[in-house]
């Protein structure tokens, strides 16, 4: 099976795919609902697939993964990323890193099996340090009840990884990665940026979950981000930086397999696909 890749400078990023995620134009707040379902090209009664892709990289004796994925706990049509990371020919005993965009379910919750055993038994987890405090704090009496069950469900993802967690700071890199906090989606949801050479590469996590809509109209929310205000402002931020530093982006949700460069068109932005 031939996995889909982009080389950026001296750095090659491979795409997997955890599966599809089912998911509903009715979480989309700030558009009409005619026009987002012009812009996705169609739904079932407003139901659509979004992408859950992952990537990987080599690097340095390392074996980087951007995200765990969803594991089996979310939807049948998710799950699929140790069974892809093995075509690429990486098993799963022999990632050395996975670096965290943030700890919401169809990232993290497939660091553990069914059992709540660790996929990756040698990896060390980066994340970003506001993240993990936010998820490893107990709750507090107004905290969401969607807050609540996400914690109790990072605990879970995480016990086996207690002793392999790196949190990074501002200021700080892992392996050429630098972090670039973007909040609003979760509190310390990050950006990873990479130097490859003369080139650049940004992991960008959930900048956008509807790829279709929000980069061309990044002032439009969706229900899943914490903060929907600051999410705006960091999707504007985040794909103006894209733009102007001309960096390759992947993307979670960015149509399969994730792989592009953000560029401006008029007062916005658009995507153009890699290769």
């Amino acid at each position: 099976m031939t996995q889909p890749s982009m080389r950026v400078g001296n750095v090659e990023v491979e795409g997997l795919s955890d599966g599809i995620l089912k998911t509903s134009l009715d979480l989309v707040i700030g558009m009409d609902r005619a026009e987002a379902d012009r812009l996705v090209g169609g739904t079932e009664n407003g139901s659509l697939y979004i992408p859950v892709n992952n990537f990987l990289i080599r690097r340095d004796g390392k074996i980087i993964l951007i995200d765990a994925g969803a594991g089996n706990t979310m939807q049948p049509t998710l799950g699929k990323l140790p069974d892809n990371l093995r075509a690429a020919g990486v098993e799963p005993a022999a990632v050395t890193h996975i670096v965290m965009t943030h700890l919401h379910p169809d990232h993290a919750n497939g660091l553990v099996d069914d059992a709540g055993d660790p996929h990756y038994p040698h990896a060390e987890i980066v994340v970003y340090q506001t993240e993990a405090d936010f998820w490893l704090q107990p709750d507090v009496e107004n905290d969401e009840d969607r807050v609540k069950k996400n914690r109790a469900r990072t605990a879970i993802n995480l016990r086996p990884y207690r002793d392999r967690i790196r949190r990074v700071r501002d200021g700080e890199e892992f392996s050429g990665f630098t972090p670039v906090l973007a909040p609003g989606h979760t509190p310390g949801h990050t950006c990873w940026v990479l130097a490859a050479g003369s080139a650049g590469f940004m992991a960008f996590g959930d900048v956008v979950h509807l790829s279709a809509i929000q980069i061309s109209h990044p002032d439009t929310a969706l229900t899943y981000d914490l903060d929907k205000d600051q999410a705006i402002k960091s999707r504007r931020r985040i794909l103006d930086m894209a733009a102007s530093e001309r960096l390759a982006i992947a993307g979670a949700h960015v149509n399969a397999p994730g792989f592009g460069y953000v560029v401006r068109k008029g007062p916005s932005f658009a995507f153009e696909p890699a290769g």
